[in-house]
Order: structure tokens, then C-alpha cells, then sequence
């Protein structure tokens, strides 16, 4: 049987989540709440406290008239059910795949459409299904169209569930293994925007005075560090980079995002596109915040604590357009004004479809005058800084290593660049990640396997790099050093199923036919539709002894 030695290099490194912090200082909104009932009970209605949690809790409810539908992608059939309790039924009549997950969790609050994860053995997944509410109807997950059978290895990692949950309970070392719950509370708390409440709430049950230390107020911080409050979820760019202090810090309200991440936009083509999360940098390119400067930020039409309700918002946001532009202004419009009820969103903001959901439509925070016209593909891609700040060529260097696949000479610009801070800094473990993965993917397997024999010393819990390291050592006769590699990586994160093959495979060239099998029963388990598993799974159990 011909060896099945897979190298897995995806374009950005796997992540890990960190060393756990013993006591982060967060006490929870419901203990906010003791204090600030008005503001507690009003926050509580908003999208941003609902955007996540367990499943069937809370008071939206996804409608149940299509909740089964056929994904014209991969043949296979996805029944949701909703009572007792969420559970995903799929099937595949081409391969004789069927099974079920329990759906426990949620994310997104329901406004624009939801998606669910599963657990499996604590290691959290994402389900291949999602509802969308404005078409009241369940569909393939954003990004998993691009699968040719029924994906259920999509790790979670802390990154997603940062901005939609609070006080995670990830398990350090992991790629997306989590204590039950996953997090202690759904949905974005008080803490993400105004700091860990700890010192807040033990000053206040001893004095009597307000304005206790410790908690942050955004707007009544500079505009960079209030704008960083907002910016912490709903800043994307084209890449987002990590700066080489957010090793050993993470951001809290009250600091400046800039010097804990690097941003970059393109300039030229792909500029105007929208993305679900770029409603920070949309801004930052209209005319009204052009015009007005400091002056406009989030918070000039968005009351934090509490929305409008449905049948005012019209009102409301029309109001605060109002502040600065007179009615008579809207010329062009006047004819049909009263026809849409004076709606200035609707106009200038309208709902515009994004590049990373094909099944719903966002705001478009750009408030153009006209409608955008689509622009034309080509043209140069360079990337730029976000903010006004200084960015070095390591930061650079990572964000063109993250769009390398995005066009032709990226991946060059991000190799020159990378190996330039790799000399400022030998032990910059993301820059040697990425280094890595580029001499991987160009042949260059002597420098690749030097690099990841680097990293994996400085830093066993680096899973890409291990994986990598495993199949080259594999080559060169190290099967067992490679297998721990592998067996180390996969209590990492389980449903890595090329790295279960490769162990299984090892394992059968070894002469452990026995353990080849439960590596593979085990792949299938996590990856039922695996194409390349099953076959293998079959002829090992075929194989002569």
C-alpha cells in the first residue's frame, strides 16, 4: 500500500489558546447589573448581548418551515430539529453516511441569521448548517460551500468566540477544547467595553462615592482609545496581525487597539468591498467622517445600552442625521421622501450584500451619497496601514502572508519581508510559522523543516508546525518521532483527520494493523464523509495480515 504522507500547510497558522490567566478581574454583567439595573435590563434587549448562548434559550426562535433542505454543493441532506433540544440529522446517499450532531450552542443574535456549534469531547465545532433570518430559512454555513462532503472538523477557535461570547473558558495549550460551559456568559458583556469590573465592584460595597477605579467610560477617553473600544470587533480589514507585545498582553478597554494589533486595508482594487465585519473601516472612508473627524465615531448615532425599537428606528437614526445635514439638503430625493418615510438609512446606508456571507446583506457604514456601482476587477493590490501609525515589515510581512493567496507576488512581498524580521528577531514564532509554510509551499523543505524544528523546541503546543515537522521527519525514517508529533497535535485538536491518517498509515508500516484501524475508526468518527479516510479505512481492514 502506497504511503499517505500529507504535509498541512494552510496559509495562516493554526492558533493556540494561551496560558490560562488565574483571575482576569471580570465579575460578570448580572453583578453590573446590582448597580446599573435600567442600563442591565436595556443592554440585555440588544443584539450584541445576545450573540450567543445556548441553544433554545432567549426570545428569538428560528422558524421551522424549511429546516431541512439538500446542499446542492456535496448531495447531502440536513435535517434541524428544534424540540427537545437542537439536533442536526445529515446524510449522504452517495457515500452511506448519516449520523447526527447535538446542537448545544449558538452564535449571532438572530438579526441577521444565526450558526450553532457542537461539542465533542469538550473540543468545540462549528455545524455545517445555519438559519438566516431574513430569509427565514436554514442553509449551508458561510464558507462551507467550498467542501465536497459533509464538513464537521471546523475548529472554534478563541478568536470567533471572543467577540460573540464572555469570559471564555478555553483550555490552554489547545486549538478548541473549552470547559462546559464554553464560556460563562452568551453574548458581548459590560467587561468588553468597560474593563474588568473586579476593583470597580469591591470599591463601590465600600464607599458610597461614584466614579469608583477601574472602569473605563469610552467616551470620555480620546478619540483613538475610545474608537479602540468598537474597533476590537468590528475592525477586520484585509488582514489583522497580531503585534509581537500581544504575546504577552491582550487588550482592555481604555488602551489603544493599534498597539496590540496591526490592521491593514487594500488600496486600489478590492477597496470598496464590504465584509461582515467592517463597519469601523467603512467609516473611516465617508464623507461624514471625513468632514467631521474626532468629532463622529460609533457612538454619535448608536446608543450602546439599548436599540430602537423596530417601528422608530426610521425616527431615530433620521434624527441623528439631522445633527449635521439639514432636511432641505436631500434635493434629489424630495419627490420620494414621504414615499420612504424620510428614511435616511435606506438611502445612504443601504443593505448592501459582503464577500463572506453569500446568504445576507449589512449596513453599509461607507453612507454613500449615490448608490456604490460595482467596481471593475484588477488593477494593483498593495496593502496599507489602517491607522495613521507607524508598521514595521514584520506586521506587513504577516498581513501579505495571511492574503498571499489573493493574487500573484503576494506570497513573494510576504517572503522578503518575513525573512528580513526573522533576522531583527529569531525567536518571533509567528514570523517563523508563516516562513515556514511559504518554503513548504515552494519546495524548499530543508529551511521549512529547520524552521519547525525551531518552533516545535521553543513551543511543543505550535500545532502546524508539529504536523509539519511530523511528515517531514517521516521521509527521512523518524516515523516514531513523527507519530508523537501527530498523537501530540491531535489532543490538541482531534479533528485534524490528514494528521490521523498519517499516524494510522505510520502505525500500519510499523505492523500495528490494530492501532492503524483505531486511528481511523477514530478520524471517522469527527469526519464521517471523509472521502480518503473511508478508502483507507477499507483497505487496511482488507489488507492481508
Amino acid at each position: 500500500m502506497r504511503p499517505l504522507l500529507l504535509t498541512i500547510a494552510p496559509i495562516v497558522a493554526a492558533s493556540i489558546t494561551p496560558a490560562a490567566v488565574s483571575d482576569t478581574g471580570e465579575v460578570g454583567s448580572q453583578v453590573c447589573g446590582g448597580c446599573h439595573a435600567g442600563i442591565y435590563r436595556s443592554y440585555s434587549a440588544t443584539g450584541m448581548s445576545q450573540s450567543s448562548g445556548r441553544t433554545g434559550s432567549g426570545d428569538f426562535h428560528e422558524s421551522s418551515e424549511r429546516a431541512s433542505f439538500s446542499d446542492p454543493f456535496t448531495g447531502a441532506e440536513y435535517r434541524i430539529l428544534t424540540a427537545p433540544g437542537y439536533r442536526l440529522e445529515f446524510s449522504r446517499t452517495a457515500t452511506e453516511v448519516q449520523g447526527e450532531r447535538t446542537l448545544a450552542w449558538f452564535i449571532g443574535s438572530g438579526r441577521v441569521g444565526r450558526s450553532y456549534l457542537f461539542s465533542l469531547g469538550g473540543f468545540l465545532f462549528q455545524a455545517p448548517v445555519s438559519y438566516y433570518s431574513q430569509q427565514a430559512k436554514w442553509d449551508v454555513s458561510p464558507g462551507f460551500e467550498r467542501y465536497g462532503s459533509i464538513h464537521l472538523t471546523r475548529a472554534v477557535e478563541t478568536g470567533c468566540l471572543q467577540c460573540h461570547s464572555s469570559r471564555l473558558q478555553a483550555v490552554a495549550g489547545t486549538q478548541n477544547r473549552y470547559g462546559a460551559p464554553p464560556f460563562l456568559e452568551g453574548g458581548v458583556g459590560c467587561e468588553r467595553c468597560h474593563g474588568p469590573g473586579k476593583a470597580h465592584v469591591g470599591w463601590a460595597a465600600a464607599s458610597a462615592r461614584d466614579g469608583a477605579p477601574g472602569i473605563v467610560n469610552p467616551a470620555k477617553l480620546d478619540a483613538a482609545r475610545r474608537d479602540s473600544v468598537c474597533e476590537q470587533c468590528h475592525l477586520v480589514g484585509a488582514a489583522r496581525i497580531a503585534r509581537a507585545r500581544a504575546r504577552r498582553d491582550a487588550y482592555q478597554p481604555g488602551a489603544r487597539l493599534s498597539d496590540y494589533s496591526a490592521v491593514f486595508v487594500w488600496t486600489g482594487s478590492g477597496s470598496s468591498a464590504l465584509n461582515v465585519n467592517s463597519h469601523f473601516e467603512k467609516l473611516q472612508q465617508s464623507a461624514c467622517k471625513r468632514a467631521s473627524g474626532d468629532v463622529l465615531w460609533c457612538g454619535t448615532c448608536h446608543n450602546p445600552h439599548a436599540e430602537p425599537a423596530a417601528a422608530a428606528r426610521v425616527d431615530y437614526y433620521r434624527t441623528r442625521c439631522e445633527r449635521c445635514h439639514q432636511p432641505s439638503a436631500c434635493r434629489e430625493q424630495r419627490a420620494a421622501r414621504q414615499k420612504a418615510q424620510d428614511d435616511c438609512v435606506a438611502c445612504h446606508m443601504p443593505k448592501s450584500p459582503v464577500r463572506d456571507n453569500l446568504h445576507a446583506v449589512y449596513t453599509d457604514h461607507s453612507i454613500p451619497r449615490r448608490p456604490h456601482q460595482p467596481s471593475a476587477a484588477g488593477g494593483s493590490k498593495t496593502l496599507v496601514p489602517f491607522w495613521n501609525t507607524p508598521s514595521d515589515g514584520r506586521d506587513l510581512g504577516l498581513a501579505y502572508a495571511a492574503v498571499a493567496n489573493g493574487g500573484a507576488g503576494l506570497e513573494q512581498k510576504a517572503l522578503e519581508l518575513l525573512e528580513k524580521a526573522a533576522e531583527h528577531d529569531p525567536a518571533d514564532l509567528p514570523v517563523l510559522a508563516q516562513l515556514a509554510q511559504i518554503y513548504d509551499r515552494t519546495g524548499q523543505e530543508e529551511k521549512a523543516t529547520a524552521l519547525d524544528e525551531k518552533i516545535v523546541r521553543s513551543d511543543p503546543a505550535q500545532v502546524t508546525a508539529s504536523i509539519n515537522l511530523g511528515a517531514y521527519w517521516a521521509r527521512r525514517g523518524r516515523v516514531k518521532e513523527a507519530m508523537q508529533l501527530w498523537e501530540d497535535a491531535l489532543a490538541r485538536n482531534p479533528g485534524l483527520t490528514e494528521v490521523r491518517m498519517n499516524l494510522a498509515v505510520a502505525q500500519y508500516q510499523a505492523g500495528d494493523r490494530a492501532a492503524a484501524l483505531a486511528s481511523l475508526q477514530k478520524a471517522l468518527q469527527y469526519d464521517p464523509d471523509h472521502a480518503v479516510a473511508r478508502k483507507l479505512l477499507a483497505e487496511i481492514s482488507t489488507a492481508q495480515p
